[in-house]
């Protein structure tokens, strides 16, 4: 659903465990993180809302989700970020074409008070060629440069448009800019 996520396991006042405790939460982790696998980035809390343990925890994970939803990452940075991970590990052929990226760029959220998740545009030669498994692999190297904790990344693919106008301009041994040049179909 695109939507911050925390998972919390409560009644733990019913579990109580005598000796091991870090061992038998790290299980309890580890097993509900293979169930719920879908939401791999959420942090888990463990709490009993009958006595309140924790539940404090619970606001501060809530707040540090906030403060992870307005982070943003630069063009450049990102750019470099994706190139690097292009880089290291090429998608594969698709129909015998390979994705090729153009360039990504962090899209704005709605409005400063809602919580919106990150949201990434990349402009490649063909949106369809993008698998579930490289999609997971870029998202992967995005939060390994900002985690955005209990977030989903969205990645939004868009063909680059054709018939755009050439906005670069090439410089002349004078030294001085050419026009812009518009490319137009023939």
């Amino acid at each position: 659903q695109r939507k911050a996520a925390i998972l919390v396991l409560n009644k733990w006042d019913l579990i109580r465990p005598q000796r091991d405790r870090k061992r038998m939460i790290s299980r309890l982790v580890d097993e509900t993180r293979e169930r719920i696998f879908f939401l791999e980035s959420s942090p888990v809390q463990i709490a009993s809302a009958l006595t309140g343990e924790n539940i404090d925890q619970l606001f501060a994970l809530a707040e540090k989700i906030r403060r992870a939803a307005r982070q943003h990452i630069g063009t450049g940075v990102l750019n470099r970020l994706l190139r690097q991970a292009f880089e290291a590990n090429p998608p594969p052929l698709t129909r015998g074409r390979r994705l090729k990226l153009f360039y990504g760029a962090q899209a704005s959220g709605k409005g400063e008070r809602q919580l919106q998740p990150p949201e990434f545009v990349l402009f490649v030669n063909d949106p369809r060629l993008m698998n579930e498994t490289y999609r997971r692999y870029l998202e992967a190297r995005i939060r390994k440069a900002e985690p955005y904790p209990g977030l989903p990344i969205i990645l939004t693919l868009r063909p680059r448009a054709r018939n755009m106008p050439e906005t670069s301009r090439r410089l002349h041994s004078s030294g001085k800019a050419s026009p812009r040049r518009r490319l137009h179909r023939v």
